[in-house]
């Protein structure tokens, strides 16, 4: 079922939804989760992000530092400063209408382990007791992951943007907080139910996971993510379509402009974005362009 991996994806697919490294994959230690492109003599990075990481994932790759470092223009999924924002609109989105209570709406059997959840985490559960199911599930997993040092603060984006404003460099955003909330807000009725009972069900398994997927991203290796995360998704086409690929090709005008341009940019997305045949990295190669995984000792 497709909600399974569903939180996993969201953790490198969505900024707005609520990581550490692990043993060697056996990968090449030399590669990155990043990838360069280069038209006549503009350098567009493509960096993929992990949005919650533990605070010991840091320091980054050198070569990473350095294309941030070469790269005046950075381009996150949203505009971190509408991060405030995002959460009242988010909060907004997942609450039940009128009276309506969550235990009423997931029945007494959903509830009772939610409750349990929350309980463990140190947190009344009464505070679910008004959201949708899906904000339900989002809160949940929240818990989980920060309880476990995986910290949205210490993500990818958050990293960069911080280190973007520090040294005045420009910004840009590819899609609004709106945006990424609707991914939420229109989950139908049975996906948002599905969402939270497959996140109650996997819960146990979320922060281990999570680990292979961070040790899989620092050693740049791509194979066991794609499928990883991709895994379940073909019977689901619409929702996929919604979270991913639609949002890529969304995304291929503004890359191309960059390249188009005379200035070097990073270009900072969830890591599922440049997996795949529907990613950013192979809609590029499709378009005529040569994109190389950068290692760590790669040559301009």
């Amino acid at each position: 079922m497709i909600f399974r991996k569903l939180v996993l994806a969201l953790a490198v697919a969505v900024t707005v939804a609520p990581v550490a490294v692990g043993a060697q994959t056996g990968a090449d230690p030399g590669r990155t989760f990043m990838w360069r492109v280069q038209r006549g003599g503009t350098t567009v990075y493509l960096l993929g992000s992990i949005h919650a990481m533990k605070e010991d994932a840091y320091p980054l790759p050198a070569i990473i530092e350095q294309a941030f470092a070469e790269s005046e223009i950075v381009v996150f999924e949203i505009d971190s400063d509408e991060m405030t924002a995002a959460a009242f609109e988010m909060l907004s989105a997942g609450t039940l209408p009128g009276d309506q209570t969550l235990e009423s709406v997931v029945g007494p059997a959903v509830w009772a382990e939610l409750s349990d959840r929350m309980r463990e985490a140190g947190f009344d559960p009464k505070m679910c007791s008004s959201m949708k199911p899906w904000m339900a599930a989002l809160t949940v997993t929240a818990f989980e992951m920060t309880g476990a040092g995986y910290l949205p603060s210490a993500g990818i984006d958050a990293y960069f943007s911080g280190r973007a404003d520090d040294a005045g460099k420009k910004t840009m955003a590819l899609e609004t907080v709106s945006f990424q909330v609707s991914l939420f807000a229109g989950l139908t009725a049975e996906q948002s139910l599905a969402f939270l009972t497959y996140t109650l069900a996997d819960l146990e398994t979320l922060v281990p996971e999570l680990d292979r997927l961070s040790a899989y991203w620092r050693d740049g290796d791509v194979a066991p993510i794609e499928e990883f995360l991709l895994e379940g998704f073909e019977e689901f086409p619409e929702l996929f379509g919604k979270l991913v690929t639609n949002r890529n090709r969304a995304w291929l005008g503004p890359v191309e402009e960059l390249l188009a341009g005379d200035t070097d940019a990073m270009i900072v997305v969830g890591a599922m974005h440049l997996v795949g045949e529907e990613g950013l990295v192979h809609l590029l190669r499709e378009g005529g362009h040569t994109v190389e995984q950068v290692t760590q000792t790669l040559e301009r």
